[in-house]
């Protein structure tokens, strides 16, 4: 029992981890990373748990007057917020960047998010076309009244007036979480190899290096973060 026990905690901890990497690798990514699925969805449902087995702990105390329970329960009660507000700063990290992009996630990013999220992202835009059209309605030709494209753009292809995230220059640093080993990386100049080993910290261009923040296999761990 008790070693059934170790496991489950283990597991818990191991999913808290997972999500406080996540909101990290989030708040120093240029772009939307995919968002955890699996992991939020496993680590709500272990906060619904938690929160049930406090809530009973922390009326146990109150009934007996218990001095320990109570303390029990106030540690209890502190970890399970901690846990939440990693969870809260993780989703409010992609609002804020959908908010910041809205139009660029629509274009090139539905796979990176949630289902509420691309919802969120559509009324947002749609929103902004509304509020934009009741402006731009006012100019006389109708090749002014996009807004998104400039005028005389049509037939460029890609609305020019989206912003986008400079995914292609941004520099960070990065942490090995395993042995990768030799890596390829694409530079102006050709190929070049790198030896990529556990502990290693780089400083680079984002690009060059997000596939390390995926794991290699499915459920397994990120070969990278950031910092």
């Amino acid at each position: 029992m008790e070693v059934d026990d170790d496991i489950e905690i283990n597991e818990n901890v191991k999913l808290y981890e997972t999500l406080k990497r996540a909101w990290n690798d989030e708040k120093n990514a240029p772009i939307l990373l995919k968002f955890k699925s699996t992991e939020v969805a496993s680590f709500q449902t272990l906060l619904a748990s938690r929160e049930r087995e406090i809530e009973a702990l922390e009326n146990c105390a109150n009934e007996s007057g218990d001095g320990n329970e109570m303390l029990l329960s106030a540690i209890g009660r502190e970890e399970l917020n901690r846990a939440k507000y990693v969870l809260r700063s993780y989703l409010r990290t992609r609002i804020k960047k959908i908010q910041q992009f809205p139009v660029h996630v629509l274009q090139r990013e539905q796979e990176a998010v949630s289902g509420k999220e691309l919802a969120f992202t559509e009324e947002l835009v749609k929103a902004y076309e509304v509020h934009a059209q009741s402006v731009l309605a006012n100019f006389p030709l109708k090749e002014y009244q996009s807004a998104f494209m400039e005028f005389g753009e049509e037939e460029v292809g890609e609305e020019s007036m989206v912003s986008h995230p400079n995914e292609a220059n941004k520099m960070v640093f990065i942490r090995m979480l395993e042995d990768v080993g030799e890596y390829v990386v694409g530079t102006d100049e050709g190929d070049k190899y790198t030896d990529l080993k556990k502990g290693k910290i780089l400083f680079c261009k984002f690009k060059q290096f997000k596939g390390l923040l995926e794991s290699s296999e499915e459920g397994g761990t990120p070969r990278a973060e950031l910092l």
